[in-house]
């Protein structure tokens, strides 16, 4: 086992360099079209970036040698593209988001210090849970709307995202709750056809995220965050479970409330008449068309870093930064980024499988889809495959709230280990 961890982290290290190329690369191209020599100076980010990631690959040989060694390497990757493009987008913001990228690495390395044993904490999961809800909730009393959705606390000059946070708690409350109480979730009392039916007590997990997305919703018009909160709940039932009744109670709940929202919120009603025709209302619209026409520009290999016109589209670091990415680096460059989220969901299920106890492979599991169906919400948004809901890409959007908690699951994946 220990020769096969020190492979391993000799394997991080060697694609941790491989990955410096490009982020290196495109931070030039960068630089270059701003008419700015290219100097250690003005190539400090990406440098300092690999710096940190390898600091933090030095921490992960001592904290957790048999880490998977795909998982580091790929974020270094999708974050220095992130940075890359923020600095593009929003120069003025872009100092932010370097402080806010290396306070994150700090965290996701502090958390791997401080928790040890995953196991451990299946004994604080209502305390967990508890803390979760309560920062979802937190908005809804007491948070500052921006673009429509009030999802931000404001601390004088600072503002964060406690529903970022609190997507980490409810998961590890659900990936406890699973563990203990597997086998009476996968018991059956009664059969509707081929379909069996779990207690109707054992639904009331389902029932309880469905509520609660619901809340999320109606009081902080965020329809990203609910229909996040509600797939990672029926994926990490389904994995604990093996029930496929438990998949269709929760597609039919998701239906009901579905045709609810769209009747009585005229927020939700906007979002789906946009999706289906965005030019039938082009100030409504605006954001989806420009969207499009900035993919459609980038043809097959871009525009080049500097050269589009991605700034038309309004919030474009935040929502649509994988639409100025589409313009300036073209479909190759997108499906580069779209591969790269594929490899992380790949790696991170596939800790799961490798995972010594249910709590580290229910827990693997909700971050990864977390991750993995975060990136599918806002890539299917940008590209009018699925209704704009609002989410940041991870490791690449700039947010502080978002990164935060994009490397603290970074973390637990790695965590997730057979010692």
């Amino acid at each position: 086992m220990e020769r096969i961890s020190v492979s391993r982290r000799t394997t991080e290290l060697l694609l941790l360099i491989a990955g410096a190329l490009p982020v290196l690369l495109i931070y030039s191209m960068y630089v270059m079209n701003m008419n700015v020599e290219l100097s250690v100076a003005t190539l400090a980010v990406p440098i300092g970036l690999f710096v940190a990631f390898a600091m933090a690959h030095i921490a992960i040989r001592f904290l957790a040698p048999g880490a998977d060694p795909v998982i580091l390497p790929v974020t270094f990757v999708l974050s220095g593209f992130g940075i890359a493009f923020v600095t593009r987008l929003k120069p003025e913001l872009a100092v932010n988001q370097v402080l806010w990228l290396f306070i994150s690495i700090a965290a996701m390395v502090a958390t791997l210090i401080v928790v040890r044993n995953m196991d451990r904490l299946s004994s604080y999961k209502y305390t967990l849970g508890i803390a979760g809800v309560v920062l979802l909730i937190i908005p809804m009393v007491f948070g500052t709307e921006h673009g429509g959705s009030r999802l931000w606390i404001n601390i004088g000059p600072f503002s964060f995202q406690p529903g970022e946070l609190a997507k980490v708690l409810i998961i590890l409350f659900l990936a406890a709750y699973l563990s203990e109480n597997r086998e009476l979730l996968s018991a059956s009392t009664r059969s509707l056809g081929p379909i069996a039916l779990p207690k109707p007590r054992m639904l009331a997990p389902v029932f309880a995220m469905w509520g609660v997305s619901l809340l999320v919703v109606v009081f902080e018009r965020d329809l990203g965050s609910a229909l996040l909160f509600f797939t990672f709940l029926v994926v990490m039932i389904y994995v604990a479970t093996g029930r496929v009744s438990y998949v269709i109670v929760s597609l039919l709940l998701l239906l009901a409330g579905m045709v609810l929202c769209y009747t009585l919120f005229s927020h939700v009603r906007n979002r789906i008449q946009i999706w289906f025709d965005p030019f039938a209302n082009p100030d409504g619209g605006y954001q989806i068309i420009q969207s499009l026409y900035s993919l459609a520009d980038g043809d097959l290999v871009g525009t080049g870093i500097g050269k589009g016109l991605p700034t038309l589209i309004p919030v474009v670091e935040s929502d649509f930064i994988f639409s100025a990415i589409g313009e300036e680096m073209g479909l190759l460059g997108g499906s580069a980024i779209l591969i790269l989220y594929i490899i992380f969901a790949v790696r991170g299920f596939a800790t799961a499988a490798r995972a010594k106890s249910d709590m580290s492979a229910f827990t693997a599991v909700g971050l990864t889809t977390a991750i993995a169906f975060q990136a599918f919400l806002i890539v299917g948004g940008c590209t009018r495959l699925l209704p704009l809901t609002g989410v940041t890409l991870p490791f690449m959007s700039q947010g502080g709230s978002s990164l935060l908690a994009s490397f603290i699951i970074t973390k637990w994946d790695l965590r997730v280990h057979r010692n």
